[in-house]
């Protein structure tokens, strides 16, 4: 019987369990007993933790979204544009 075969739990299904755990933005400390320590507070590293979230996830939308291919192009056709009348501003001497 080798390794392979003696998986407990597939993989992919953890990373899935992880992924929507991540996404659910459930905090888990909720889950905890009352007895435990809370301060009301989040630590410093914490809300950190929290503001890179929020800007992966605004990120990972931009990119999903296409924007920033879209204002590429749209800035190429600018350029372009720009080109052609330097051209013509050229020619016109």
């Amino acid at each position: 019987m080798t390794s392979k075969e003696n998986k407990v739990f597939p993989p992919s299904g953890i990373l899935k369990d992880l992924a929507l755990l991540r996404a659910s933005e459930i905090r888990l400390s909720s889950l905890l007993p009352n007895n435990a320590s809370e301060t009301g507070q989040d630590t410093p590293e914490l809300e950190r933790s929290y503001e890179f979230v929020r800007e992966a996830r605004a990120a990972i939308k931009v990119h999903d979204n296409d924007a920033v291919e879209r204002q590429a192009e749209r800035l190429e056709n600018v350029r372009g544009g720009l080109e052609e009348v330097l051209k013509g501003l050229d020619q016109g001497r």
